[in-house]
């Protein structure tokens, strides 16, 4: 049986001296592995057709056993040509296909995730990409998977917040805000958090939130750090992975 659809690399690795084994998320059935024979030939029709962040139309055999397909034919939609010379860019490009790598089960439709990664891949194409933008597309993945924090009211006795809140904690395990009484009294991790990052990310999460209002965005050192921890201690305990290029692409990105 042949599929055709629309395909972002992964990861390619050689296979033996002149084929590559390609994982890509595909937009309509998820994540799948594509063996390309004769790939690196001189010859190749698939030489130039594809690289890591490439956006494709993949072209492919089904295999009714086992999970690695043959590929027919690829073409690039997107090729993503920052990336190649941006290299805190490419970082950043490179933790989120690693994060959809690991959250994607394989050949399931993931067209949630598929969204998303085409979206940071274009943004982080541009210039003047940060930790900040990453961050942001963070919030984006988790709304997505009807994870998202919750600022607006106190997850133990759930008080609302108003705008002028202050004394907040934020605890990674409960899902989001605590109030200072409930912090103080629950036995579970959470830390203070500052007015002014709360707002921060109350602003990031709505709807009408764009790469350019995060652009135009200015955080400070102890902002940023802080929401780096936020955030990262959120994925990992919710989606339970560990996220060792998440601290490579942030740390690259101070750089």
């Amino acid at each position: 049986m042949i599929e055709k659809t629309q395909a972002i690399v992964l990861r390619t690795v050689p296979n033996g001296n002149t084929s590559r084994i390609v994982t890509w998320l595909t937009r309509d059935h998820g994540r799948i592995a594509t063996i390309i024979k004769g790939a690196q030939r001189p010859r190749s029709l698939f030489l130039g057709q594809l690289d890591l962040f490439y956006t494709c139309e993949l072209l492919y055999y089904t295999r009714s056993r086992g999970d690695l397909h043959i590929a027919r034919e690829c073409s690039p939609a997107k090729i993503r040509a920052h990336l190649r010379h941006d290299w805190r860019a490419c970082a950043l490009a490179s933790y989120a296909t690693d994060l959809a790598l690991r959250i994607a089960p394989p050949q399931a439709p993931q067209w949630r995730v598929y969204r998303w990664l085409e979206a940071v891949l274009d943004d982080v194409n541009q210039p003047g990409s940060s930790s900040s933008l990453m961050i942001w597309h963070e919030l984006k993945l988790l709304t997505e998977l009807g994870l998202a924090p919750r600022l607006n009211h106190c997850m133990n006795c759930h008080t609302a917040f108003g705008e002028a809140a202050t004394a907040l904690h934020f605890s990674h395990e409960r899902g989001g805000l605590l109030c200072a009484s409930c912090a103080k009294a629950d036995s579970r991790p959470a830390y203070p958090v500052p007015a002014d990052v709360v707002a921060m990310l109350r602003n990031w999460q709505r709807p009408n939130a764009s790469p350019d209002l995060i652009r135009r965005t200015r955080c400070e050192p102890r902002q940023l750090a802080l929401l780096e921890r936020m955030l990262g201690e959120f994925l990992r305990y919710h989606l339970d992975l560990p996220l060792p290029s998440r601290d490579l692409a942030l740390a690259i990105n101070k750089r």
